[in-house]
């Protein structure tokens, strides 16, 4: 059995000044490689206060810390409520509404299937379907009670797990220290999940690569150009582990309780909103296209939210918003042509 790790699913390309240009800082914060260039406003104070907010984050959200507040809730699945800090209220509440719109397919309460593949780790397996079924009884996040300052998972076993959209959430809190610094242009990953932040200085578009799934170490497949946006794929090539000739990767369908398989092997989400941008490529990667299409055209509808997506799928394919023609090419010649879907 063989596990393989790619973290980055997304390259960023930057053709800003170099002119007057502090580097950038990369630490390992909430189990990834996260770097912010913050370009000519970059300051270690600037940096120091970006990285002690990831370790809050990483304290509060961590499903492996036992410390953390989503463990102290994991270990009172069926027997209390826990109160807990308005950061996790509002962030499992926005986690909730996403998996009742997606019909499930993001859930926050995807604990107990998390653990029992144990994908990046060393007790990573191929469970048999008995083990299947008993996680997935527990994987109910209708069953995810919330009160105004508490959390109550009714079913003894549950496990709340938000790996899923934490990294959206502390890209949107670390543009809120950016704001308030002042600065004009940065640019944050936090391990794949893009955000570009400002105007560049000779007023252009950034320029972010999406990687191909096929070749993840090769040149990007697309180039697309936008303005101040989070980026974020999910992809089956990010995590994984083979076993028996067969590839199994991290995105679990809530519904089989195995990597889901919908026909798209990386579903990127674009939003003002990393929170939203991250719940839902993980929902459009399960759900495959058509339902992602729907699903999308229901979220805009229900949270006024600004969403444009790019899908690669298993044979080829790629479909995208159509918001995004003129913004989005392959970055090689290719007899391939983009989808765009109004």
């Amino acid at each position: 059995m063989k596990f393989v790790l790619r973290l980055c699913i997304v390259f960023v390309f930057l053709f800003a000044s170099c002119s007057g240009k502090i580097e950038p800082r990369t630490q390992t914060v909430m189990d990834t490689l996260c770097t912010v260039n913050a370009f000519e406003d970059g300051t270690k104070k600037l940096y120091d206060e970006i990285f002690e907010r990831l370790a809050q984050i990483e304290n509060e959200f961590s499903a492996t810390l036992p410390s953390s507040e989503i463990s102290r809730i994991n270990s009172m699945a069926g027997i209390s409520s826990v109160k807990t800090t308005e950061e996790v209220l509002k962030v499992l509440d926005f986690a909730l509404k996403t998996a009742w719109i997606s019909d499930g397919a993001f859930t926050p309460a995807a604990g107990p299937l998390v653990d029992l593949w144990g994908i990046n780790t060393d007790h990573q397996k191929i469970p048999s379907q008995t083990e299947i079924n008993n996680a997935l009884e527990l994987v109910d996040f209708g069953c995810v009670g919330l009160s105004r300052n508490s959390v109550f998972l009714r079913k003894a076993g549950m496990k709340i797990n938000l790996g899923g959209i934490v990294k959206g959430f502390a890209a949107d809190e670390l543009c809120k220290i950016l704001k308030m610094h002042g600065v004009k242009k940065a640019v944050i990953d936090l391990g794949g999940n893009i955000y570009v932040y400002g105007k560049k200085s000779d007023g252009s578009k950034w320029t972010v690569g999406i990687k191909n799934p096929e070749s993840p170490s090769a040149a990007p497949l697309l180039r697309l150009c936008i303005n101040e946006n989070s980026v974020v794929t999910s992809g089956s090539y990010e995590r994984y582990f083979e076993a028996g000739g067969k590839s199994y990767h991290h995105i679990f369908d809530p519904a089989t309780g195995f990597p889901a398989d919908s026909g798209i092997v990386s579903a990127t989400v674009i939003s003002p909103s990393s929170i939203t941008a991250d719940a839902l490529s993980t929902a459009t990667f399960v759900l495959g296209v058509e339902k992602s299409f729907k699903l999308l055209d229901k979220f805009k509808k229900e949270f006024g939210s600004d969403i444009s997506f790019i899908f690669v799928c298993k044979y080829g394919s790629v479909f995208a918003s159509a918001d995004l023609k003129g913004s989005l090419e392959f970055v090689q010649d290719d007899l391939r042509k983009i989808i765009f879907v109004p």
